[in-house]
This record gives C-alpha cells, sequence and structure tokens, in this order.
C-alpha cells in the first residue's frame, strides 16, 4: 500500500513535469499563434514557474498543517483546468493566466509526494525516494518530448494540451481513491503535531546551510530549466540540421539521464554516508558535458547523444540537496523544508529561460531579422553561456556546505 500510494503522487509530479515543459515542443505554434518573440514566448513559459516558485513556502506549511490528501486533490484539478482552459484561449493575457494555475496546483505535487514517502517509509530510504519520485517525474518529461512534438504535428497543440488536461481530471479521481496521508496503523502519537503555519519557515531559514544548499540547487536546476526544458530543440535543429521531432527525441536522453541518475546517486551517497563529495564531482561532471555540447564541434550523433545524457545523469545530483537540507530539520517541519528548498531551486528556471529568450531577442535585432531560425549556431551559443555559468558558481559554493551541521542538528521541537 506504501508504494501504491507514494506512486500515484509521483504520478501527478510526472504530469506536472509534462506540463511544466510542453511549451518546448509548441515554441513556433506559440510563437505564431500569439504573434511574440522569443522573450515573450520565455516569460509565457516561467510564468508557470513564478507561481510554482512563490506558492512552495504556503504549500509546505499547509501541507505541514493540514495534511497532503487534502491539497493533492483540489490542487491536481486546478492543474487540469487551467490546461483546458489554455487550449481554448486566444489571447496571450489568459494563456498566461492559465500558466500561472498551472504553476500554483502543480506546487504541491512534488512537496505532497516526498512528504508521503517520509510518511509511509522507514526514513533511511528517504533519499532513495527522492531519487525515485524524481524518476517518475521525469519520465513525464520524457513523454513530453517525442511523443508531444509527434502529437502536435498531426492533432495541433490545442486538441493535444485538452487530450491532456483530460489526462489530469483521471489523475485526480485516483488521488481522491487512493491516497492518504498515514498507514492505517500509524498510532495518534506518531504523527506530528499541528503547528502554527509559519513556526516551521521561522525555524528553518534561521540556519545559514538550509540556504546555502538551497541556492545551490537552484543553479544547478537552471541549466536544465533553461537548455533541456525550452531552449534545447531549437540550440540542436540549428546546430546540427536537425527536424523538430529528431531533435525533441534526442533531447529526451538528458530526462532519461535524470531519471536514471537520481536514484543512482541516492544510492551511492547513502554507501559513501555523505552528501557533498558526490555533489561535487557530479556538478564538476555535468558543467563538462553541458560545456562540450554547447560549444563544441561534434559531429558524432552517438557522442552528442552521450553527452546530453551524461549532463542529465550528472545533473540530477542536486536531488541530494533535498536530503540535506530535510536530515538538518525536524521531522515536524518536513513540509516546509521540502518547499524551501523546492522555491530556490525553482527560481534557476525562472531566471533562466526568459533571459535567454532575451539574449536571443538582442541577437534578433542586432542582425535585424525576426525569426530564431534566422540565428547562427554562435548566437544561440551566446545566449546559452548563461548555464555553465550558473554551474561554475554553484561549484564554487559546495565547498561552504558543512555536512556535519547535516549530521548533528538538533532534532528537538522548539
Amino acid at each position: 500500500m506504501s508504494w501504491l500510494v507514494w506512486l500515484i503522487a509521483a504520478i501527478f509530479f510526472a504530469y506536472e513535469f509534462f506540463v511544466r515543459i510542453s511549451p518546448t515542443i509548441m515554441i513556433p505554434n506559440l510563437m505564431h499563434y500569439f504573434n511574440v518573440d522569443a522573450a515573450v514566448l520565455g516569460s509565457l513559459s516561467a510564468f508557470y514557474y513564478y507561481a510554482y516558485a512563490v506558492m512552495q513556502i504556503p504549500a509546505g506549511a499547509l501541507v505541514d498543517r493540514y495534511g497532503i490528501r487534502k491539497l493533492l486533490i483540489p490542487s491536481a484539478l486546478l492543474v487540469a483546468l487551467s490546461i483546458g482552459a489554455f487550449s481554448f484561449t486566444q489571447d496571450l493575457w489568459v494563456a498566461e493566466i492559465a500558466r500561472i494555475l498551472m504553476g500554483f496546483g502543480s506546487a504541491f505535487a512534488f512537496i505532497g509526494c516526498l512528504k508521503l514517502a517520509a510518511n509511509w517509509f522507514p526514513k533511511q530510504q528517504f533519499p532513495i525516494l527522492v531519487g525515485l519520485t524524481n524518476t517518475v517525474g521525469v519520465i513525464g518529461a520524457l513523454t513530453a518530448e517525442a511523443p508531444l512534438a509527434i502529437s502536435v504535428a498531426h492533432y495541433g497543440w490545442r486538441h493535444t494540451m485538452l487530450a491532456t488536461g483530460a489526462v489530469g481530471l483521471i489523475i485526480t479521481f485516483f488521488i481522491f481513491l487512493i491516497v492518504r496521508d498515514y498507514p492505517k496503523y500509524c498510532k495518534p502519537h506518531m504523527q506530528p503535531i499541528k503547528r502554527n503555519l509559519w513556526k516551521g519557515l521561522l525555524h528553518i531559514i534561521r540556519f545559514p546551510q538550509t540556504w546555502i544548499v538551497a541556492i545551490i540547487g537552484g543553479l544547478m536546476v537552471a541549466p536544465v530549466s533553461g537548455f533541456t526544458e525550452l531552449w534545447s530543440i531549437p540550440f540542436l535543429m540549428k546546430a546540427h540540421h536537425m527536424t523538430r521531432p529528431e531533435a525533441a527525441g534526442l533531447a529526451s536522453l538528458m530526462f532519461l539521464g535524470i531519471a536514471v541518475g537520481g536514484p543512482i546517486h541516492g544510492v551511492i551517497s547513502r554507501l559513501l554516508g555523505r552528501r557533498k563529495p558526490e555533489l561535487f564531482i557530479s556538478a564538476c561532471l555535468a558543467l563538462i558535458c553541458l560545456s562540450l555540447v554547447i560549444y563544441g564541434a561534434i559531429d558524432s550523433l552517438l557522442l552528442l547523444g552521450a553527452l546530453l545524457f551524461g549532463f542529465g545523469f550528472f545533473t540530477s545530483s542536486m536531488l541530494l540537496c533535498f536530503a540535506l537540507n530535510t536530515e538538518s530539520q525536524p521531522s515536524w517541519a518536513s513540509g516546509v523544508t521540502l518547499a524551501f528548498t523546492n522555491m530556490l531551486v525553482m527560481l534557476g528556471g525562472t531566471i533562466s529561460q526568459p533571459l535567454i529568450g532575451f539574449v536571443l531577442d538582442l541577437q534578433t535585432k542586432n542582425h535585424g531579422v525576426s525569426e530564431l531560425s534566422s540565428l547562427s549556431c554562435h548566437d544561440f551559443r551566446l545566449a546559452l553561456s548563461i548555464l555553465p555559468a550558473s554551474f561554475v558558481i554553484a561549484i564554487i559554493m559546495i565547498p561552504f556546505v558543512k555536512e556535519s551541521y547535516c549530521n548533528n542538528a538538533s532534532k528537538k521541537h522548539p
């Protein structure tokens, strides 16, 4: 039953991941239909991240206070209905509001799934469950690459998104039917005390290490959000003369790497008994893979695919940031701890996507062109240079993580 409860919540997270990255497949369709440039499209995609990031702290506090099931049901329903509104709209401002509502509803998916993992599984399995949760989520991203590109090409983006909304209604029904906050054998004294909504937040923000670890996670996610989830397909089409479905299929290798890497990093760090060395080495290797993809003159598709897979695999080590912060805080504040970490992590996406779009628009103006397809590889590489820089900053910060703090933090209730 514990696996089933977790799996239903993880499927909602996969669905949320699918919705999050769907604009990358529809870039030309959306730009043409709404008559917008790359910066505006980047902002349209990022509206999801803005709402998602803003809602993380309230979502974590609400989950700690009121439980998971009561919040997952309406949040899944909100995402499904918002997708339906997005599929019908003819106005950009309605599409932006729909993306915001998708972000609001999706804010509970990852936190709720991890909170259920903490409630239903032994504590020592939590890092592995974080990785498995991310793996299921990335399956949603894999589904949103080549298959979604084919669906959009054959049926159009509106019908594709409408069908996506219908799937969300089915997921909402299964959450209602199966998900419960605790096992039946959980005794009353084992359940957390319902504290003031903001007491957990005030407790965790006093620790500088919580901030450092979360910011490192955000810096490592920025390349995933900026490249993997939005701008990789236009870049691959330009740099390697691919069709959109071909580029989407190759880009999906990054998500496959993330899916495979998440649980493996959890297992390795558990065997080592430490998170920091795994995080540092993986960040360095992810930087190398991404830099070769962006700047390297790669003729072999096999090598390119291996580098994209490696980038996703090593970047998935950022999931250890959730374990680092959760281990440092008492269980009664685990929801808001996960939410605070996830909020700063997702800020990487809110910044990187529109920033890359802004730089691309500057390039089109400099060259006197109106279409992204008219830009050169050099122009794309210049815009994407933001992403390796993000990794460099994260690598510089990792040595400042004090892992002994995570092992020795007080677990007492204040």
